[in-house]
């Protein structure tokens, strides 16, 4: 549980940061290589933010 929260903390100071790098033109490949978030994932994110 201890780590299930620590990935819920992490994930709500990290999306705001990936979806800014996204909308500065960064590549979702860039953004997955430097944050060691899958690119899938920052797909999903950058495409969910855009609805």
């Amino acid at each position: 549980m201890r780590l299930a929260a620590e990935l819920e903390r992490l994930d709500t100071h990290l999306r705001p940061l990936v979806l800014d790098a996204i909308k500065a033109g960064v590549p979702t490949r860039r953004v997955a290589e430097l944050t060691g978030i899958s690119r899938a994932t920052v797909a999903r994110w950058g495409k969910n933010a855009e609805q």
